[in-house]
C-alpha cells in the first residue's frame, strides 16, 4: 500500500510540474505562430491536458473493469475545474468573466450545459424506461 501511495504522489507531482511547463510553452507557441492565446488554450491546451483523463478512463474500463471510476474521473475533473474558477473569481477584485475574452465565457457556458446534460438521465425526461449501459 505504501508503494501505491508513493506512486500516486509521484505521478501527481509529475503532472503539476508538466502542467506549469505546458502553460509556458503553450504561451510561447501562441506568440510565435500568431494563433492567439484563446484558440490555443481552448483547443490545444484542453486536448493535451485531457490526455491523462482519457488514459485513466480507458484503463479504468478495460483493465480494472470499473466504468464508475472512469465516469467519476471525468465528472470530478470538470467539477474541480469549476471549483478552481469559482475560488479564483472570489479572490479577484473584478469578476473573472470581465477579465477574459467573450469566447472563453461562451466556452465555459457550453461546458456547464454539457456537464449538466451529461449528469442528467435525459432518456427518462423523454419517456424512455431503459438506456443500455446507463448507471442512472
Amino acid at each position: 500500500m505504501t508503494w501505491t501511495i508513493v506512486g500516486f504522489l509521484s505521478c501527481a507531482a509529475l503532472i503539476v510540474f508538466s502542467g506549469s511547463r505546458l502553460s509556458y510553452y503553450g504561451d510561447r507557441i501562441a506568440e510565435l505562430t500568431g494563433w492567439g492565446r484563446a484558440w490555443l488554450g481552448l483547443i490545444l491546451m484542453a486536448a493535451v491536458t485531457s490526455l491523462p483523463e482519457l488514459l485513466t478512463g480507458i484503463s479504468a474500463v478495460t483493465v480494472v473493469k470499473a466504468p464508475d471510476l472512469a465516469a467519476g474521473d471525468v465528472f470530478g475533473s470538470c467539477v474541480f475545474n469549476l471549483l478552481l474558477l469559482s475560488l479564483l473569481d472570489v479572490r479577484l477584485k473584478r469578476p473573472l468573466s470581465s477579465l477574459v475574452r467573450s469566447g472563453h465565457v461562451v466556452a465555459a457556458l457550453f461546458g456547464i450545459i454539457l456537464l449538466t446534460a451529461a449528469g442528467r438521465p435525459w432518456w427518462r425526461a423523454i419517456g424512455c424506461r431503459y438506456s443500455a449501459g446507463s448507471a442512472f
